[in-house]
């Protein structure tokens, strides 16, 4: 009787071993699986967080200029911007699936009197909704049903004393869906504000911003990242506009920035100035640090024109290596 105890025993540890080696496989491929996106001049491309395995998605683009990722329904959109030529795009994460959602020439074609010029674009997954700031006239932000259909124009009137007044230039927007707030870069009243979804109660966060920057929320701590182009700096504050800290400084003309809470990372797009044969070159890169910045990584190299970056952190695992605790996030894992 008590060998078959302790032969039960045995089978239940080779069980519970096995499992464990499935999890630790399982841990290691969701690893694997996140993926950070990024445009250039003419192809949108796609990488492992740690910058190996790149791939080109899509190539022989026009000007690709900013890019949002729908996680949910594994879906990509991108706008490309050409003064007429504006258009807003979206496809399967691997590229496959292309369609044209948003046309600017078509307006003109059928004479619309309101045209729109798409620059960057959100996404508001839990309403299959996305948003886009104008580059030219409607200013400010408009959007529509993720197919491109029923679009709406957001009407926002900035507080008094602007500097454009009733016009509001809206950049790098990002939304905070739990609170029903847009935040985005005003460049023409040179400040970051944030309005209701319907586009009232216009605050500033007292955030002068200059010159255009890439935009960033950390909803759980309830912060904002921007990188400051004309100081070349990351910075952060809290949602109040209070508590800002200069987290790195000293760059060369910070872009476009992405978070990774889940690893507490932060990417943004970065200029990399070389020397060849006595002539300055100007390329991209994109780099990676700690939320506080210590850390800083290049992750990516030698990049053509790169201008926005996406993260798809979604089914990731992490082994928290200072505590060598295994902490999940239990979400599918999904393949690329």
């Amino acid at each position: 009787m008590k060998n078959r105890v302790l032969a039960q025993k045995r089978i239940v540890l080779i069980f519970v071993a096995i499992l464990l080696a499935t999890v630790v496989q399982g841990l290691s491929y969701g690893q694997g699986s996140a993926k950070i996106y990024w445009t250039e001049s003419d192809k949108i491309r796609r990488a492992n967080l740690d910058g190996s395995n790149v791939e080109d998605i899509l190539t022989e683009l026009e000007s690709p200029r900013d890019i949002a990722l729908d996680l949910h329904n594994r879906k990509m959109y991108w706008v490309t911007y050409n003064f007429d030529h504006s258009k807003i795009y979206r496809a399967n994460l691997d590229g496959s699936n292309i369609e044209v959602i948003f046309n600017r020439e078509a307006q003109i074609a059928e004479q619309k009197k309101r045209l729109h010029s798409p620059v960057c674009i959100a996404i508001d997954t839990n309403a299959s909704k996305i948003y886009w700031g104008n580059w030219i006239a409607p200013w400010g932000i408009s959007r529509a049903d993720n197919d491109g259909s029923n679009i709406e124009d957001i009407i926002i009137k900035p507080v008094e004393g602007a500097v454009f007044g009733p016009r509001v230039d809206a950049e790098n927007i990002r939304l905070d869906v739990k609170e029903g707030k847009m935040y985005f870069v005003d460049s023409l009243n040179d400040n970051i504000a944030r309005v209701n979804f319907d586009g009232s109660n216009y605050e500033k966060l007292g955030i002068s911003i200059i010159h255009h920057v890439g935009l960033a929320l950390d909803l759980h701590n309830r912060k904002v990242y921007w990188t400051h182009i004309s100081l070349n700096q990351i910075r952060r504050t809290s949602f109040d506009g209070d508590n800002t800290e200069t987290l790195l400084e000293e760059l060369s003309f910070p872009n476009n920035i992405a978070l990774d809470l889940r690893s507490q990372k932060m990417y943004w797009v970065e200029r990399d100035t070389q020397k060849q044969n006595g002539k300055i070159i100007h390329t991209g890169k994109i780099q990676r640090a700690n939320l506080d910045g210590t850390n800083v990584t290049d992750i990516l190299t030698e990049l053509k024109g790169v201008s926005s970056i996406a993260l798809d952190t979604e089914g990731v695992y992490d082994v928290t290596p200072d505590t060598d605790k295994l902490t999940t996030t239990w979400a599918n894992v999904k393949s690329r």
